[in-house]
Order: C-alpha cells, then structure tokens, then sequence
C-alpha cells in the first residue's frame, strides 16, 4: 500500500514538470522557429542588396569614350538635338571627362551632315570645341613665354572680368596687359577666353594677337592681304587738307579709284614710324571689300527698244 501511494504521489509531481518541459519545449521550437525566419529574412535582405548594389555598379559603369582627346580626356555623350523654341535650330553637345559642356548652335550644313551620319564626333569638336582638341601648355612653359616677337617683355598679363556698371562692356571677361609704358585693356573674343581658360595659349599668344596692332607689331599685319587678283597701279597714303587726319586710297586704273579711308593714329605709326606694316597690308586692312567691288564685272545695262 505504502508503495502504491508513493507511486501516485510520484505521477502527481511529475504532471506539472511534463506541462513546464512541454511549454518549455514549445517556446524553444518558437524561438528556433523565428530565429530561423529572421535568418531568411537577413538572408533575403542581402540578397536584395547585393542585387541592388549589381545594378548600382553596372549603372557607374563608364561607357566607352567616343574620342580620347590629345590631352588624354574623354569625350562621351556627344550629339546634336533640336531646339525646343525652334525646328531650325539645332545643337551640338558632349561630355568631357564627366563634365558636362554648354551647347553650342550648329551651322546649318553641319545639322544636314549629322543627319545623313557624314559627320564625326572629332571633326564637330574641332568645330563646336577647337580649344578642347588643342594640346594644353605646360605651366613652364606658360610662364616662360613672355616675350613679343620683336623681342620686348610682358611685364604684367592678366584676364579679369569688368565690373564697373557703368561701363558698355560691364560684365564680360577683358584682357589686361602691361608692356613697358603702355597699359592695355580690351574685351576678349569667346575663341581667345576659351583659349586662356583651357591653358592652350600662352601670355605672348594672347598679347601679341589682341594688342598688336597698338604694340606695332609687324606680325600684327601679316594676316592683311590685298584680294587675289588685284592690280593695282597706285596705293597712295597721304593727309587729307580738309581733315589733317592720313588716309589710305588705291587706284586701279580702268576700273577706277576707291574712296579715301582715314589711318588709325597706330597704323600710321606702325607705317611712317616703326616701319612695320607696308602699304600693301594696309591697303588689305582698309580698301579690300572696295577693291572687290571695283574688280567685279560691271552688268550691263539693258537697252529698251521701241517697237
């Protein structure tokens, strides 16, 4: 008897310990059981990520360039589009190393040669971009082309932008330079600006283009040429008693004389003075478009008959 009451008093004890282990097993297997999903869901988030990070990395993925420049810069995305505004006009545009470049108006046979795929990315840059196409200047050698072609020094050369409002040419970018005594200042061309700022120039380059004249330099007056052709019998430089300023005048013999045309006070230092510029180039300068117009065929007058 005794052992039978001990047995049950055994059963009763272990009753609540089966439920505990029972309940104990169960939030074990939960546990597992959201450790498990958390695992999958860790797993699938890295796998989201790491696909994103694929198609992040494919997008960086640099194209191939459409042109390497002379300096070793790439030229990408390079194309024409039409305006908005404008059927007829178009523009042409292009990436350099990632940068993107501002558009540029196209001319109206380059737009039809795009079209008809005649054209090439290099020659539109070399048209649109010419100082991007051009090899860059050393910083030595940048500094150490200072001297004119007559051999006088660059004191002072610098680019600068005016911003003194009351001035016509407020707000542009102007060239500054000192030579000897002479100061000089003048608004520089998009060409010259676009030089300078992409280092395809040097200070004697720019000087020598844009005062040369002022500077009374015989290069300054090599790019002026009479009209291919031209014959003339006579380039008189003389002062005009009316006006006391020098003028310029050629005669072409039958086919008449041009108009007078007053000398700059530098040209006519260059011509009597510095003995740089020749009668010939001046009168390229100022009678070309007049000695063109005199080398023309005159038309004929039409003859009216009464009948």
């Amino acid at each position: 008897m005794a052992n039978k009451k001990k047995q049950e008093e055994v059963k009763q004890e272990s009753a609540p310990q089966k439920q505990q282990e029972a309940v104990s097993d169960k939030k074990t297997a939960t546990k597992k059981k959201s450790e498990s999903v958390k695992e999958e869901k860790t797993e699938t988030k890295k796998s989201e990520k790491s696909a994103d990070k694929k198609e992040q990395q494919a997008e960086k993925t640099p194209r191939e360039p459409q042109l390497v420049t002379v300096n070793g810069e790439k030229v990408t995305h390079a194309h024409a589009f039409q305006s908005n505004k404008s059927e007829d006009t178009w523009y042409f545009t292009a990436k350099l190393d990632g940068k993107q470049l501002r558009p540029m108006k196209m001319h109206a046979e380059d737009v039809a040669a795009y079209q008809k795929k005649e054209s090439s990315v290099e020659q539109l840059m070399k048209t649109y971009y010419p100082t991007k196409m051009e090899p860059k200047v050393g910083k030595e050698q940048y500094l150490a082309d200072n001297k004119l072609s007559d051999g006088r020094v660059i004191d002072k050369m610098n680019v600068y932008k005016e911003k003194d409002e009351t001035k016509q040419d407020s707000g542009k970018y102007k060239l500054y330079a000192v030579v000897g005594d002479q100061k000089m200042s003048t608004t520089l061309s998009f060409k010259d600006l676009n030089a300078f700022f992409d280092r395809v120039t040097t200070p004697a380059q720019l000087v020598e283009k844009n005062f040369g004249e002022k500077l009374h330099l015989a290069s300054a007056y090599a790019k002026y040429q009479l009209p291919e052709g031209a014959k003339l019998e006579n380039i008189r430089i003389a002062k005009d008693k009316q006006t006391d300023k020098w003028t310029i005048s050629a005669d072409l013999g039958p086919k008449g004389k041009t108009e007078k045309k007053p000398l700059s006070y530098d040209d006519g230092y260059s011509f009597f003075t510095a003995k740089t510029a020749t009668r010939e180039q001046l009168a390229g300068k100022y009678l070309a478009n007049d000695i063109k117009s005199l080398m023309a065929p005159k038309q004929e007058k039409a003859v009216s008959m009464k009948v």
